[in-house]
């Protein structure tokens, strides 16, 4: 897929001043048990639900924008919560991010309903087996193991976010509203507003932002697009309490421009 190789390119380039977090990555993207989960979160959502990707390559576009959030917020001098609190450095928080972005929807192969809750659960023998292999502190690993399970339990918005790095995941997981997402539900399920919308999204870009440190500009084909930025994005940031680093552009082809700084 040419798509997919794609943002592995662009991910390969964005770890590479990261060792531990680009061999965590290597480890965590082709590990059979994740692929197996990842696979069957699609099945679950797209075969038998009929709504958008929730595998392997929704894993990998939001790890690649949590990223290039983070280090657009490190170049602002904000520090993630392992860094601030003496748990890790900059690597290390790359690392805890990306496996929290790459796991945050594995909840869903058991059900879509309080996946959040489930992806915890699953989560926590994946962590107990890779993270030893990526960091021989066990104290570290005690303290990043929770950061990286709030993670996955607070990317819906449902509970409030207090690092930086569940606030990141939360932000990423929205900014995948492209029309690609809703392709494969649209041909095999009953049009609805989230279809519309999503195919209505061209785009999506960050950046830095003019007012706050973060730019999200999407770009649509048709105002039905508008729906995927109040109701996803903005939701979810307000939600867990990101708003304040996060600025969001709207673009309508031929039409307005709608500016949410919230």
């Amino acid at each position: 897929m040419v798509f997919e190789a794609q943002i592995d390119k662009e991910l390969s380039t964005l770890l590479e001043p990261y060792r531990t977090a680009r061999e965590t990555y290597a480890t965590l993207s082709h590990d059979p048990v994740v692929a197996s989960l990842l696979e069957q979160a699609n099945i679950v959502s797209i075969t038998r639900m009929g709504y958008n990707d929730h595998g392997k390559v929704h894993a990998k576009i939001v790890t690649m924008n949590a990223i290039k959030i983070y280090n657009l917020l490190s170049n602002t001098n904000t520090e993630a919560n392992i860094v601030r609190e003496g748990i890790g450095d900059n690597d290390n928080a790359v690392a805890c991010l990306l496996i929290g972005t790459y796991l945050h929807d594995i909840g869903i192969s058991i059900s879509r309903d309080s996946h959040d809750l489930l992806g915890v659960i699953l989560a926590r023998d994946i962590l107990a087996r890779i993270l030893p292999s990526q960091i021989e502190d066990t104290e570290k690993i005690a303290r990043i193991t929770p950061i990286i399970l709030e993670e996955i339990l607070c990317h819906l918005g449902h509970y409030r976010a207090t690092s930086l790095e569940a606030k990141i995941v939360a932000t990423s997981d929205g900014t995948d509203m492209t029309k690609g997402r809703a392709r494969i539900p649209a041909k095999t399920s009953k049009p609805d507003i989230h279809q519309f919308s999503a195919l209505a999204v061209e785009h999506v870009e960050i950046t830095k932002g003019d007012k706050k440190p973060i730019r999200i500009k999407i770009e649509m084909n048709d105002t039905a697009g508008v729906f995927q930025i109040e109701h996803q994005l903005v939701q979810k940031i307000t939600d867990v309490g990101f708003d304040d680093h996060v600025e969001i552009v709207g673009t309508i082809k031929d039409g307005p421009t709608v500016t949410y700084f919230m």
